[in-house]
């Protein structure tokens, strides 16, 4: 995965999308910005669990409760999109979040950008070979 992220990085996508349900528990979270959870109320997660997998309720709970409770997923996610309600609402939030993600970069984002990182090579280089000449 992470060699894809880094073609995909080197190719110069503004924004990836990452569908890690483990996040938090293999601590990738550190290398995502941001975060965001889709949360769901724990009484619909439980309903759409069993009509997905045809398990009831106690199968569904266990499930849910062997896994990071949401509700601390939520707390720690940068950017939350409730799915407790219909497709379409699901739907429009997303784009909500998909246009703030897509908004210019402040300039530490940009400084880990392609194009910052290119800039900081290029100065450094610059810099070096100035320095090399005795020309600083």
């Amino acid at each position: 995965m992470v060699l894809e992220i880094l073609k995909l990085w080197a190719k110069g996508f503004k924004v990836v999308i990452l569908d890690i349900p483990l996040l938090f528990e293999t601590k990738m979270d550190r290398w995502t910005n941001p975060v965001i959870v889709v949360w769901v109320d724990p009484e619909t997660q439980v309903e759409r669990l069993m009509s997905r997998d045809g398990c009831s309720q106690e199968q569904a709970q266990s499930r849910i409760s062997a896994q990071l409770a949401l509700d601390w997923k939520k707390s720690e996610a940068d950017i939350v999109i409730n799915n407790s309600g219909s497709l379409d609402d699901m739907k429009l939030q997303f784009q909500e979040v998909l246009k703030q993600v897509s908004e210019p970069l402040t300039w530490k984002e940009r400084m880990r950008s392609r194009g910052g990182l290119l800039s900081i090579a290029l100065c450094t280089t610059v810099g070096i070979l100035l320095a090399q000449k005795n020309l600083l």
